[in-house]
C-alpha cells in the first residue's frame, strides 16, 4: 500500500474548522469520562477510566498547543456546546424511574469509544499532513498508537459489560458497590 501523500497547500481555515471540531468532540468525551471515573470509582472500571481520562486531558493539551504553533484560533462556543449537549445527554431515559439501566455503562462506553476512535481519525491526518504543515510526524504516530491503546481498553471494559446489558435488575449487581462485575 502506498504511503498517503497530501494534496496541495494545507488550507488553514480548514485545518481551524478540524481542530475546532475535535477540540468540541474532546471536550465531550471528557466530560463523559470525568462523570464517569467519578460514577464507577471504587470499581475495577475506575482504574481504566482514570488513565483514559488523564490521557484526555493531556491529548487535549496537545491540540490546543498544536493550534497556538499554527497561530490559529479555534473556535471557543463549540467546545461549550459539547459539555452542555454531554451534560443533557445524561437525562436520556434508561428504561428506569430512578435506577442505574444494566445497559447504562455499556452506552456509555460505546459513545467514549466512538470519540476515541474518532480522535485516532484525527492523529492519522495530521500524520499525513505534518509536512505541509511543518510539523513532527513521530508525534502523531505516537499519540495515533496512543488511541489505539484506548479503544483496546475501553474494548475490554466493554466486553465484560456487555454480558449484562439486556440482564434482569435482580440479577445484575450494582457495580458501583460490587467491583467484581467491571
Amino acid at each position: 500500500m502506498a504511503a498517503s501523500v497530501p494534496v496541495g497547500t494545507p488550507d488553514l481555515r480548514l485545518v481551524r474548522t478540524y481542530l475546532s471540531d475535535h477540540l468540541m468532540g474532546a471536550t465531550g468525551v471528557i466530560s463523559r469520562v470525568e462523570w464517569m471515573t467519578e460514577r464507577y470509582a471504587g470499581t475495577s472500571a475506575a482504574p481504566v477510566l482514570e488513565r483514559l481520562r488523564d490521557e484526555l486531558h493531556q491529548e487535549r493539551r496537545v491540540l490546543r498547543g498544536l493550534a497556538e504553533h499554527l497561530d490559529i484560533t479555534l473556535s471557543p462556543w463549540k467546545p461549550t456546546a459539547a459539555a452542555v449537549a454531554e451534560r443533557v445527554g445524561r437525562l436520556k431515559p434508561n428504561g428506569r424511574a430512578v435506577s442505574r439501566s444494566p445497559l447504562s455503562l455499556h452506552l456509555e462506553l460505546e459513545a467514549i469509544r466512538s470519540g476515541v476512535a474518532g480522535k485516532r481519525s484525527l492523529w492519522a491526518t495530521l500524520e499525513v499532513w505534518s509536512g505541509p504543515l511543518g510539523l513532527d510526524a513521530g508525534r502523531f504516530v505516537a499519540l495515533r498508537r496512543q488511541a489505539d491503546a484506548q479503544v483496546a481498553s475501553v474494548d475490554a471494559l466493554a466486553e465484560r459489560v456487555r454480558t449484562v446489558a439486556f440482564a434482569p435488575d435482580e440479577v445484575v449487581p450494582d457495580v458501583t458497590e460490587d467491583p467484581s462485575p467491571v
